[in-house]
Parts: structure tokens; C-alpha cells; sequence
């Protein structure tokens, strides 16, 4: 309740762990329990609630073990899981976001507010026992999407997708959702081919249930890589030597530096340079390079035709629908406007790319910031933009309000609920 409550204020303030320590005794024994409540996101999940018993040194007072207050098991405070939660969360944070599996624990908290509200208007349906729950959707070794209970952190792919059943005084039964999410800590949540591949397949399963696709869209566009093995030995001709500002002739690579790579690792010719036998770069295939695996130009922007294309075949059998936090930029920005609506968050610009880059085709500084291009006061007036929010504790709440009006699956009626009226 607490959380439900302050979620806008606690997330403003940038709250990641609450501690409340309760000593349980009497004046004649003194204190023989220490109840430990914490609401934590140090663990990857929104403000998480866990209550433990705490037992301390008897000489130096310091906590030493702890014990679940409900079954009596033993656990331990994960200080290591919390220090990668922690950077992966102040990464998000500098993009304008939140880090995407703590949006799970966010749709938990609003589903709160929204039955309290409920039932302060007269509602008459009782409250679940179980408001919210997931399961990730993970690519198994035969590229197939399979459930999954991981713990947060534990992708190597910068696209997180989960299947999500929420109980709505709507639906109080509950009904499920696929919640597709960039993961701006991987890679600045930039689209290669492992992304779109995990983005069209989790779509796909949406698609197949009929259930409402929400994408949380935080990223840097396709992801336009360089082959880092080649770069300290590739070397420039210049036009004059004394002054590189002319420009160069070609670039290369000297013959011990060419024999460093397998063949397929570039395209070259032979040249000399100074009477010396140097291979001219023609073009960088970069194959069988570890920083080339899974693509670095035209297998991104292919997968991003392929994610473009999924998106608006879901527009026409699913609900779609686009939450922008922090930044959205090039075939993320276009995922947005193919779908059905679009929430904008006031500090996610929805971008093709920088501003800094066209000033410099430009030739001259016409542009000072992302939100000219494609801020809440060019989205919101062009129509692309549905609904504006503040923060991402209100985008959560505006897409909850938006499944309120959106039947259970694409083949069902709208909900009901009964009228609250005196």
C-alpha cells in the first residue's frame, strides 16, 4: 500500500530500497526478534517486498543470519546481485528510464492503485489474492521462445519479452498480455539481428493467442557495428603527408598486419606505399570476427525490415500498443508509429536520428536538441503521440488504463464492469 501509494515520489527520488526494522520482546526480556521489512530493487524487481527475521551477535549487536518470516527457511541478503542490479539501474537512469524488468514490479503496484480506486467508486468485485504474475519468454538453443523464471540480468540479448497475467477489476480472473521490452543497458538497447529475431518471435506468440503486444521502447536504433579486431591496424595513405587535412588517398593494412586475419576478413588489393607491400582496403566483411557476430550493418537493418514488417501485421490482428521512455531512435521510432497507439513519456524523444548529425549535413546549428525532432511538442500535435505522461510510474499507469477499454484477446468482446453509480 505504501508503495502504491508513493510510487511517484519514491521513483522521482530515485528510491531503490526501503528497511524497516521492528524489534519484537518485552520490557522483561528485551528484545528477542528483530523482523526485518524491506520493499528492494537492489534485486532487479521493482520494489520487491520480502520479510525476514534477523538474528543478531549477541556481543557486537550485527546481524549474522536471516530466516523467511512465513515458512522459516534460511536466506541471505545477495550484495553482489545488488551491486549489478545497481550499475544496470543507474545506466537506465541515464538514458531517462527505468530498467526494463522493473517495469514488471511498477504494473504490480499501479494494478494496486487501480483496485483501491476501484472499489473507494463502489466497485463490488473482491479483491485478488494475486494481482500479477510472469514468466520471461527466453530464445532456447533451437531459436524457439520457451518460459522462463530467471532472475533479472541474466540476458545477453538487448530485447527482454515476458508473458504477463494480470487480474484487472476488469478481468479479475486475470488476463495476459506480452510485454516486449528494450533492455538499454545492453548495448544501448540497440537492435542486431539477436534483438529482432527475439522482438518478431515474441510478437508472433502474441499474434497466435490474440493477446495485447506492449512494447517498452528505450533504444539507440539498429545497432551499426565496426570489426574492433581490424581497427589498430588499419592505417591511412594521405594525400600529403605533412597535412592530413587534405584528406586521404585509400586506407590499408601492411602485409604482417593482413596476414593477422582469416580470409573473408576484408576485401583488399595489393599496393605499395613508400616501396613497401601494403593490402588496400576495398571493404570490411569482418567474418569470423567476435566483435562482428551477429551483424554490424546490413543483417541489423535487415532485421529491422523484418521487425518493421511484424509490427504491421500485429496492427491488424492484435492490440499494439508503444510506451517511449528515455529515447526512442530510428527503426525504434518507426516500431512506435506502426503501432496502434503511442504513449510518450515527456523526456523520450522519438527520433530517425540525432540532432547533431543533421547540423553537421546541414552545414551550419540548426538544431539544439532531440526534442525538436522529435520531443512531446512535435509528437503529441502531429497525432502520433496518444497520450503524454510524466514519468514512467505514469506511463505505466496510462497503459493499464488503455487494456481497461481492450477485450482479453483479439476475438473477445470489450469488458464490463458493472456500473458504480448511486
Amino acid at each position: 500500500g505504501f508503495v502504491a501509494k508513493h510510487g511517484n515520489r519514491l521513483q522521482k527520488s530515485k528510491v531503490d530500497e526501503i528497511t524497516f526494522k521492528i524489534g519484537i520482546g518485552s520490557e522483561m526480556k528485551q528484545r528477542t526478534h528483530t523482523l526485518r521489512l524491506t520493499a528492494s530493487s537492489m534485486g532487479g524487481e521493482y520494489l520487491k517486498t520480502t520479510a525476514l527475521f534477523e538474528k543478531a551477535d549477541p556481543l557486537t549487536g550485527a546481524p549474522v543470519s536471516w530466516s523467511d518470516a512465513r515458512s522459516g527457511t534460511d536466506s541471505q541478503l545477495d550484495d553482489a546481485m545488488a551491486g549489478r542490479m545497481e550499475v544496470k539501474r543507474q545506466i537506465a537512469r541515464a538514458a531517462g528510464s527505468t530498467y526494463a524488468p522493473e517495469f514488471l514490479g511498477m504494473i504490480k503496484v499501479e494494478l494496486i492503485k487501480k483496485w483501491g480506486e476501484y472499489r473507494e467508486a463502489g466497485g463490488r468485485r473482491a479483491v485478488p489474492a494475486d494481482l500479477f504474475s510472469s514468466v520471461e519468454l527466453v530464445p532456447s538453443p533451437d531459436g524457439e521462445l520457451v518460459e522462463s523464471t530467471r532472475s533479472p540480468g541474466g540476458n545477453n540479448v538487448g530485447v527482454l519479452a515476458w508473458r504477463c497475467t494480470l487480474a484487472t477489476p476488469e478481468y479479475p480472473e486475470g488476463r495476459d498480455i506480452v510485454i516486449i521490452a528494450n533492455d538499454v543497458t545492453f548495448q544501448a538497447g540497440s537492435f542486431g539481428v539477436a534483438e529482432d529475431d527475439l522482438f518478431q518471435k515474441a510478437s508472433e506468440y502474441a499474434r497466435a493467442r490474440g493477446l495485447p503486444r506492449i512494447h517498452i521502447a528505450c533504444n539507440s536504433g539498429a545497432r551499426v557495428g565496426l570489426a574492433e579486431e581490424l581497427k589498430p591496424y588499419v592505417k591511412a595513405k594521405w594525400t600529403e603527408d605533412s597535412d592530413p587535412s587534405k584528406g586521404f588517398d585509400f586506407l590499408y593494412l601492411e602485409e604482417e598486419d593482413y596476414n593477422r586475419f582469416e580470409d573473408g576478413t576484408v576485401v583488399a588489393r595489393e599496393e605499395s606505399v613508400n616501396g613497401k607491400k601494403v593490402f588496400v582496403i576495398d571493404s570490411i566483411i569482418g567474418e569470423g570476427l567476435k566483435s562482428t557476430a551477429g551483424g554490424i550493418g546490413v543483417e541489423n537493418l535487415q532485421g529491422s525490415g523484418l521487425i518493421a514488417g511484424e509490427t504491421s501485421r500485429a496492427y491488424n490482428e492484435i492490440f499494439t500498443l508503444s510506451y517511449v521512455t528515455g529515447r526512442s531512435v530510428g527503426i525504434g521510432a518507426y516500431l512506435n508509429r506502426l503501432g496502434q497507439r503511442v504513449i510518450q513519456m515527456v523526456n523520450g524523444p522519438m527520433i530517425l536520428t540525432g540532432f547533431g548529425a543533421l547540423n553537421k549535413l546541414l552545414g551550419k546549428k540548426v538544431y539544439t536538441s532531440q526534442d525538436q525532432l522529435g520531443g512531446p511538442q512535435v509528437m503529441v500535435p502531429n497525432g502520433v503521440t496518444h497520450k503524454l505522461v510524466q514519468s514512467d510510474q505514469d506511463g505505466v499507469s496510462a497503459i493499464l488504463d488503455w487494456l481497461a477499454f481492450t477485450p482479453k484477446t483479439a476475438s473477445d468482446s470489450p469488458p464490463l464492469l458493472d456500473p458504480t453509480d448511486p
